[in-house]
């Protein structure tokens, strides 16, 4: 029995340490540091059926020369929201859970900067400080 105590200390010990150096000794994540940062405000339109409440107009930072496609997700890391992308030709395809398709089959999220819908794609469009950037779920 005696035996038992040392070895069992021993595995405490060991066991604490790994889950200390995993946790990263308890420091914080580092933000993403902007180093030339521009404001632009963001809006996204649900539809009124998946029952989310609209982002209206919400000021934003993100670094300059950023496009459409950085800025949505960024946005969407930052509030935790998930965004998902088509890795392809870089389409998004679905914001906070709502994908293309979902609720109404030939709708899909579409951008628009300044009220003016665009054809480019979101990964070559790059947004200007004071821009609002827009998302709505339309055909």
């Amino acid at each position: 029995m005696k035996k038992r105590k040392p070895i069992c200390a021993i595995l405490c010990i060991i066991l604490l340490t790994s889950v200390f150096f995993m946790t990263g000794c308890g420091n914080e994540p580092e933000e993403m540091e902007i180093i030339n940062p521009i404001t632009i405000t963001i809006s996204i339109d649900y539809p009124k059926k998946s029952n989310l409440d609209d982002v209206n107009e919400m000021p934003f930072k993100i670094e300059e020369d950023s496009s459409v496609l950085e800025a949505i997700q960024l946005f969407c890391n930052v509030n935790e929201m998930p965004v998902n992308i088509e890795t392809t030709d870089g389409t998004v395809v679905g914001i906070n859970d709502l994908n293309n398709g979902d609720i109404y089959a030939r709708r899909t999220w579409q951008y628009k900067i300044n009220g003016t819908s665009s054809d480019l794609p979101a990964g070559e469009t790059i947004l200007q400080a004071g821009d609002h950037l827009e998302w709505v779920y339309e055909k």
